[in-house]
């Protein structure tokens, strides 16, 4: 840049200043933009370096920083400030150095909650969260919940961008296109594993990412943006009295009314998926499986049934994993009761079997009988799905709406047979289904928890010592 003469300079001292700041900025000699071609940039050109894209092999996104400080990364590869914290390698949010889970960020303006603020319009404006009123809400009529993008809408009513897959409106993760189904997002770095990739180390959950309790020998995984997890108190909890279930949406768990419900008129049970339905009205992920209404459980698409889900870890054994344990409940999976002695399973926030106080229990008075699901009845006072034939009040099984005797339940897959099926094999027990005992050469059924038949010690057997008589 030409330099300006002295007495102009002189006469006007602040376009003197804003010169000398402009060419402290510019670029040094030598140095042109990252990622422009042009043959017209000349060596010596002093050109400033907008649009500064990250140095990492096959990354197009901008690198974060400024050139001094910053070694020409974007965020997800170590670009930009951290936050303050020792051993914090997040993103800082605000002025205050801190990340989001350590107090970064503007807070909720309502008494008593830490949430971040939404903006309800420009940069900067809103002061709520999402909860009390805060950010942009779906423009269609008579919807409250968050819009997505730019579009205006929620992800029910097509805000957002979804998988480019035919027929698939889940919502797609990241520049891909894709949703976590059919490959969009970050994956595991781990070799042969397709799971996603959880907080900024490139591992799923099984192969050790994600956020860790600090309890003391506590390894699950924390819930909202505290450290602790669910049972040392993390997450959200129910706002009704002597509640402390998991808030769903409202400040209110999914028994007390929280979170999103099916469309269907009539019916009040949990959504599934982004269509607003119900698991028994078409929500949710069904089984890739050619006819077969459950649910898919992972990536695969299938129902446990039909292969999905996670299996437990124990030689031979193909039941579906209970905890985080990798067990089944067979083998040890799953949470236990409280009660000394006691191997059943844990049931409800209290850690008791059913036997011993676990469990919800049936809301008539004086009535101490376990309960229905989401009834709030057990079945002598009206709890659970009764069967739709005329006069009929016994239990459905399955999604017919069918009890067993009016063909309810499901079916054994061998032709003209229409028993029950037993198991993973989906056949009745005359035809090779249900479990079998482990002992070599014995066919027979297992009894009880174990993997033995009645005749090799399986089943539940009587505590009263024998008599005298019985003995001779």
């Amino acid at each position: 840049m030409a330099s300006l003469p002295t007495p102009y300079a002189v006469a006007n001292p602040m376009i003197a200043e804003f010169v000398s700041k402009k060419r402290a900025r510019e670029v040094p000699d030598g140095e042109v933009e990252k990622g422009d071609n042009s043959d017209n940039l000349k060596q010596g050109s002093k050109k400033k370096a907008y649009n500064r894209r990250c140095n990492e092999p096959g990354c197009e996104k901008f690198s974060q920083g400024a050139t001094d400080t910053c070694s020409g990364k974007c965020i997800a590869h170590g670009g930009g400030r951290r936050c303050i914290e020792p051993g914090c390698n997040r993103v800082r949010r605000s002025a205050c150095g801190r990340c989001i889970a350590h107090g970064g960020g503007q807070r909720c303006d309502e008494v008593g909650c830490n949430k971040l603020s939404q903006a309800t319009g420009g940069r900067g404006t809103g002061g709520k969260c999402k909860e009390h009123g805060g950010g942009r809400r779906c423009d269609e009529l008579g919807c409250d919940k968050p819009s997505v993008g730019t579009s205006g809408k929620c992800t029910s009513h097509g805000g957002s961008r979804h998988c480019d897959e035919p027929g698939c409106g889940n919502v797609s993760r990241r520049a891909s296109g894709k949703c976590h189904a059919h490959g969009g997002g970050r994956h595991c770095d781990e070799p042969g594993c397709d799971k996603m990739s959880q907080g900024s180390g490139g591992k799923c959950k099984p192969h050790g990412g994600g956020r860790r309790c600090n309890e003391l020998d506590c390894g699950k995984y924390v819930h909202g943006s505290g450290d602790k997890c669910y049972a040392h108190g993390g997450g959200r909890r129910c706002n009704e009295p002597d509640c402390n279930k998991m808030s769903k949406s409202g400040g209110k768990c999914s028994t007390h009314g929280g979170g999103q419900r099916c469309d269907e008129p009539g019916c009040d049970k949990l959504s599934r998926g982004a269509v607003g339905k119900c698991v028994a009205h078409g929500g949710g992920r069904s089984c890739s499986e050619l006819g077969c209404k459950k649910m898919g459980l992972d990536a695969s698409g299938k129902c446990g049934t039909h292969g999905g889900g996670r299996r437990c870890d124990e030689l031979g054994c193909e039941k579906l994993t209970t905890g985080a344990g990798g067990k089944c409940t067979t083998h040890g999976g799953g949470r236990r009761c409280n009660e000394p002695g006691c191997e059943k399973l844990s049931q409800g926030p209290s850690g008791n079997c059913s036997t011993h106080g676990g469990g919800r229990r049936c809301n008539e008075p004086g009535c101490e009988k376990l309960c229905w699901f989401s009834f709030g009845k057990c079945f002598t006072h009206g709890g659970g799905r009764r069967c739709d034939e005329p006069g009929c009040e016994t239990l459905s099984k399955g999604p017919s709406g069918k009890c067993i005797a009016h063909g309810g339940g499901q079916r054994c897959i061998e032709p003209d047979c229409n028993k029950l099926s037993r198991g993973a094999s989906r056949k009745c027990n005359f035809h090779g289904g249900g479990r079998r005992c482990g002992e070599p050469d014995c066919g027979k059924l297992s009894a009880g928890a174990g993997s033995k038949c009645a005749a090799h010690g399986g089943g539940r057997r009587c505590n009263e010592p024998l008599s005298q008589a019985a003995i001779n």
